[in-house]
């Protein structure tokens, strides 16, 4: 009985990461099928972001640049046109799938024993913009953070210690960061995270996702 008021008390939010712990979908995704008839772009995008472009992707995710922007380098860079290349970006964001199916059943199981259910991500504008309204995240899940809204990444603190990322919610919601748990897929590089006191459970990339959540339900219930 102790341990189970322990475990209510400490998970008064969970933190879930979306890419490769929520969804494992990519950006352009849709484009492998070699079906689709702009099936040839995807390669070409692809290597064009993460390979000499990849520069890019941290000041993106940090508010610091818009999907315009970053498509118009990937377009002149790969020598493709720019509106096909933005118009399957936005397709490919509004069109991502759960690691599991049943992660909406296991996020109410957990919201009706009192815990929040918060997605955390380092993304981009396109998550708010595009994939956030068109999979109506906003209305399953408790709240919605992103690196891009926020100008910060969950890795980054200011010069007093405090986690920019966590730190606003954190405290708007009266929840110390030892009662939060945040389950990625990423490592949790220096202990940064883990060390501000969120308890930082990193998971099998896509697969993971489901058995923790039923861990952390079985621990609650």
């Amino acid at each position: 009985m102790t341990k189970n008021k322990r475990s209510k008390k400490k998970y008064k939010v969970i933190f879930l990461d979306w890419n490769g712990t929520i969804s494992g979908s990519k950006f352009w995704g849709h484009l492998e099928d070699e079906t689709h008839p702009n099936n040839h772009l995807f390669q070409k995008t692809e290597s064009a972001l993460f390979g000499e472009l990849r520069h890019l992707l941290k000041p993106w995710m940090r508010g610091e640049a818009t999907s315009e922007d970053v498509i118009a380098q990937i377009s002149e860079r790969a020598s493709l046109e720019y509106d096909t290349v933005l118009n399957e970006f936005i397709e490919s964001c509004k069109s991502m799938k759960l690691a599991t199916d049943k992660l909406y059943d296991l996020t109410k199981k957990l919201q009706q024993a009192g815990t929040k259910v918060v997605i955390a991500t380092d993304n981009m504008d396109s998550f708010p913009r595009w994939t956030v309204p068109t999979m109506k995240l906003n209305e399953i899940f408790d709240d919605v953070l992103d690196s891009h809204t926020l100008k910060a990444m969950k890795g980054d603190f200011d010069d007093n210690g405090n986690n920019l990322f966590f730190h606003d919610y954190l405290t708007r919601h009266a929840i110390k960061p030892g009662e939060s748990t945040l389950i990625d897929d990423s490592e949790d590089k220096e202990g940064r995270i883990g060390n501000m006191g969120i308890e930082y459970r990193r998971i099998e990339p896509v697969v993971g996702l489901e058995t923790e959540l039923l861990k952390i339900i079985d621990l609650l219930s």
